[in-house]
């Protein structure tokens, strides 16, 4: 996994942007500066980035560098993560974090801990997960408060702003857009890390996914970029999704 991933890397860095900006004396993740500059190719200006399951805030912190005009709000439940995002962010104006989980209930919920917080999830991970076995990962479970996003306000006075969620939550995408119809009808784009095999107890397939997108109005825009799992198997992919209403 380790030469598969450094494979990718070396294919980003040779095809992007990202080390221009190292020259720069920007330091970026690869991942997260080749999803964000190449959602930049679609839209060039959003006014309203939602990420949602910021992990350690780098899908943040190359928006905030290629939209410095957004309103950006962080979402992420694990406490030692938040922390260390709210820290980073706390002199811009334009971040707001919250320490939550986002869902389809309101309250709190059993979140899974992992010792890669990336990889952490409200779900279990799958006895067929070949990728990050769950007895190689440390897992420990802690309750974390957990909201809808339709219970927060985020685009009611913003009308005529161009907005994007940007969704990373393992495997529990679809409880989030459940718990956000009435915020999603009104987006511009969605961003969503598809699992194209099972990495978790009871996750959705990515064509249940797309169908749920689909229904909403949403149609794929295009790949952004890839994960590679044990002997270089595609497992995620970032998808860009604009709204079909709103991008005519």
């Amino acid at each position: 996994m380790r030469y598969a991933t450094l494979i990718k890397q070396v294919f980003i860095v040779a095809k992007s942007k990202w080390i221009l900006q190292l020259m720069k004396g920007k330091l970026f993740s690869f991942a997260s500066f080749e999803v964000v500059s190449n959602i930049q190719k679609t839209a060039p200006k959003i006014d309203l980035i939602l990420d949602v399951g910021a992990n350690s805030g780098q899908f943040t912190k190359v928006a905030t560098n290629l939209y410095p005009n957004a309103q950006i709000e962080t979402f992420e439940p694990l406490p030692d993560l938040y922390a260390k995002i709210n820290k980073q962010f706390e002199a811009n104006k334009k971040i707001t974090t919250h320490n939550v989980a986002l869902g389809n209930e309101m309250g709190s919920i059993k979140f899974n801990k992992n010792k890669y917080g990336h990889i952490s999830s409200i779900l279990d991970i799958s006895a067929e997960n070949k990728h990050y076995p769950k007895e190689k990962n440390d897992l420990d479970q802690i309750e974390v408060a957990i909201k809808t996003l339709d219970s927060y306000a985020f685009l009611s006075d913003k009308s005529n702003s161009i907005s994007l969620l940007k969704l990373d939550v393992q495997g529990y995408e679809l409880e989030v857009l459940k718990g956000g119809e009435n915020t999603i009808k009104d987006l511009d784009y969605i961003v969503i890390e598809a699992n194209l095999e099972e990495l978790y107890v009871g996750q959705p397939s990515f064509t249940e996914i797309n169908a749920y997108l689909n229904s909403k109005n949403f149609e794929v825009d295009g790949m952004l970029d890839f994960n590679l799992g044990n002997n270089n198997k595609y497992i995620e992919i970032d998808i860009l999704y604009k709204n079909k209403h709103k991008n005519n």
